[in-house]
């Protein structure tokens, strides 16, 4: 169960330096995670125009793990989960001031991800310590960005995590369905949740920008395949757009602003994605499956986690 233990290892582990090269901005910036010694911490890097990372920098200065990046729509803020006082969703300016902790003191929340109004951020609460071999309960919360008005949006469950929000304010998470990880959606509110997936294990949902479109990491090829596909948002049209063989991996989303693009982490190792010691890449490849390309820039093998920066 892949996406349960790289999940696992996100809040227990404490988890690369990238190249800084001046260069011109031509293909947007990209936040991601990396590993500093022995930690995860959130770097930002630009895309010149053939999406090769460059003007690569850390964002900030917590000795603390950090993990998932999330952009606000406006592109002037990132939400990212850091590990002090158990693991808690802070925000960020994206000149890496103004830090301040969102969620409750102490407590194990995890994956934050903006309202597409840039109001509140949705995220998970675990409810239980982590234990080896459990499937842990979660709690899908959402609040208002100065941390008000914390609610419950979906009650306890087995392993309900990654909820990000799409423009047509629907809500998508991976969860543990039916002996299996699967991709779930609800309303902003919690109701009309839908199973997508049936197929393997599912995983890392993302929107595309239009809202009309979910990336997603499956390995429901077989024999332990780990590849990257979309669907339309009521889970018809699977369409496959990466096509690695083992060893090989990738997983992990996220669109351009123009839809047309999708970032990815790509274990290039032979380790597996779970895996704290797989090497991996910022890769991006074309929403439709073409002019897969690396940036040239490492990243963390558990918690890559590429997020491109909004552009209006």
């Amino acid at each position: 169960m892949k996406y349960l233990m790289q999940f696992m290892l996100l809040i227990l582990v404490p988890l690369g330096c990238g190249d800084h090269t001046a260069g011109s901005l031509s293909e947007g910036t990209i936040a991601y995670a990396n590993v500093d010694g022995s930690i995860n911490h959130i770097y930002l890097m630009d895309l010149d125009k053939d999406r090769h990372g460059i003007n690569t920098r850390r964002l900030t200065s917590n000795v603390e793990n950090e993990d998932y990046p999330s952009w606000s729509p406006d592109g002037t803020m990132i939400a990212f989960t850091l590990s002090r006082d158990g693991s808690g969703i802070y925000v960020i300016k994206q000149d890496g001031t103004g830090l301040r902790r969102l969620s409750p003191t102490p407590g194990y929340d995890a994956t934050p991800s903006w309202s597409p109004d840039g109001t509140k951020i949705i995220y998970v609460r675990l409810l239980d310590p982590i234990t080896p071999n459990v499937m842990p309960k979660t709690e899908i919360h959402v609040m208002n960005t100065d941390g008000s008005n914390d609610h419950v949006l979906l009650a306890g469950s087995n392993f309900s995590v990654e909820p990000r929000w799409s423009v047509k304010n629907q809500i998508v998470f991976m969860g543990f369905r039916n002996g299996s990880m699967n991709i779930v959606t609800m309303n902003s509110d919690g109701s009309n949740l839908q199973q997508l997936t049936t197929t393997g294990n599912n995983g890392d949902p993302a929107w595309s920008p239009d809202g009309t479109k979910i990336s997603f990491g499956s390995d429901r090829e077989g024999n332990n395949k780990l590849n990257i596909y979309t669907m339309n948002a009521g889970g018809s049209n699977v369409f496959q757009i990466t096509h690695l063989n083992v060893p090989y991996e990738s997983g992990d989303t996220s669109w351009s602003s123009d839809g047309t693009k999708i970032a990815f982490e790509w274990d290039i190792s032979g380790n597996k994605q779970s895996d704290p010691n797989a090497y991996a890449e910022v890769w991006t490849v074309g929403a439709d499956g073409s002019n897969a390309s690396s940036t040239s820039q490492r990243c963390s093998g558990v918690g890559c986690a590429p997020r491109w920066k909004p552009v209006k």
